[in-house]
């Protein structure tokens, strides 16, 4: 990008860059292509290892429209994030953009839902890679559990460390996974049948707005910068980042989209095992299963990673305002929350042991992690909309009418949204009124 670009990018966001809100500073580590591996990760992660099947069995080739519609989507959508990142780096990210836009407690609300989807989204996570792994060794599910929970332990340990280790093995780890993908879907697209993709509309029109609802979770993914914003060398890499990582988003999604319907590597699993086993096996033969299996455990690594590493930077940032504990709001001398990342990790810990216990599936967790994403996106791009001016204002206007869209179909979840939210608000009222009484003599 061009350096004239990168300056109207920041005069679209109304402002130049500052230190932001918080007042412990963190070490400046990351460029352009670490956070491309943050971004992709984030965004390039369990939804490719399995919703190209699911939305397949629920919309056919029609799901191939959701697709492409999350995908134009995309970019206006980073295009916000980045704008907003630019605008104020600060580690509550978008949570501080919707605080400044409609006051503290609302800012407290976005950060209470985004990190209310970490136990169920880790656990989802874990599942799938369990799933991929455990189908490489041909094992059973204690081999699921045991791979899943293992990369779980993983991820924390290297945020722990420290984020410039996590996300230099997250920047290696992501260019050996996306080559990988890019040579299955290569080899798979000459074995594409045309007419697998007739009739088109084979589960009906109506079907690709419940696909698009199920999709979502492969694009969530786009605010994941915004609390590691500080962390950037250069500010301008944020909005190279962005670019760099729609683009290679677009191209892998849409080619493994395709490459699943046009091979029929779907249907029969009814998503419930690995689509790219089953891609690969077709297309390459069932010793290609081995190889597969192993690469979506390791790319499972890959969101896992950037999540803790935005999360639990969130919860410092929630902890350091007192939207939550203020125990939780230190950094460690190195620039690492180890504190949060702790806290995480237990209630982490814990999700992992109740949905063993009651045998949660995929279709149990999902949706709570969903509904939580969407309701946060809503807020940030309702922000956006009121904090930025000039040509990315548009950008910002059309993702809040697509998202305020897709929120419409979370249905009686909206009361999961709504409990949350409330919970936010009492903490901040009660954590308010205990604050006036300490300072009364």
């Amino acid at each position: 990008m061009s350096g004239s670009l990168e300056h109207a990018v920041e005069v679209m966001a109304g402002e130049t860059p500052t230190e932001g809100s918080t007042g412990q500073e963190a070490r400046r580590t990351l460029g352009v292509w670490h956070g491309v591996a943050l971004y992709v990760g984030s965004v390039l992660g369990t939804g490719v290892l399995v919703l190209p099947a699911i939305a397949a069995d629920t919309a056919g080739p029609a799901s191939l429209l959701a697709w492409a519609a999350l995908l134009v989507l995309s970019g206006p959508l980073a295009l916000t994030y980045a704008a907003l990142s630019i605008q104020r780096p600060d580690a509550g990210g978008f949570s501080d953009a919707i605080e400044r836009a409609f006051g503290r407690r609302w800012g407290g609300v976005a950060g209470w839902l985004f990190l209310a989807q970490v136990p169920t989204g880790t656990v989802v996570v874990a599942l799938i890679a369990g799933q991929y792994g455990a189908s490489a060794f041909g094992g059973g599910p204690m081999m699921v559990a045991g791979l899943g929970i293992g990369l779980v332990v993983l991820g924390y340990t290297l945020n722990y460390v420290g984020l410039r280790v996590s996300a230099m093995a997250q920047l290696v780890t992501l260019g050996v996974i996306a080559t990988g993908l890019a040579l299955i879907v290569g080899r798979a697209l000459p074995h594409v049948e045309p007419h697998a993709f007739t009739p088109f509309f084979s589960r009906g029109p109506a079907a690709v707005g419940l696909a698009a609802v199920q999709l979502f979770w492969a694009f969530v993914g786009w605010e994941a910068i915004t609390p590691l914003a500080r962390e950037f060398r250069n500010p301008r890499d944020i909005w190279r980042s962005s670019v760099l990582s729609v683009a290679i988003v677009g191209v892998l999604y849409l080619g493994l989209a395709v490459a699943v319907i046009g091979t029929r590597a779907h249907g029969s699993s009814g998503g419930s095992i690995a689509p790219l086993v089953l891609l690969a096996e077709r297309v390459s033969g069932t010793r290609a299963s081995t190889v597969v299996g192993i690469a979506g455990f390791l790319l499972s690594f890959i969101p896992l990673n950037a999540y803790i590493a935005g999360t639990s930077r969130l919860m410092f940032a929630l902890g350091e305002r007192g939207q939550l504990p203020r125990w939780l709001g230190v950094m460690s001398p190195d620039g690492t929350p180890r504190r949060a990342i702790v806290a995480l990790g237990l209630i982490v810990g814990a999700a992992l042991v109740a949905a063993l216990a009651w045998h949660a599936g995929l279709d149990d967790l999902l949706p709570l992690s969903t509904s939580s994403f969407i309701a946060t996106y809503v807020l940030s791009m309702a922000a956006a909309v009121r904090l930025l001016r000039g040509p990315i204002l548009y950008a910002a206007i059309v993702s809040l009418a697509a998202c305020v869209g897709i929120l419409l179909f979370v249905g009686p979840l909206i009361g999961w949204i709504a409990g949350v939210s409330a919970c936010a608000l009492a903490y901040q009222s009660l954590s308010a009124r205990g604050g006036a009484v300490q300072k009364e003599p």
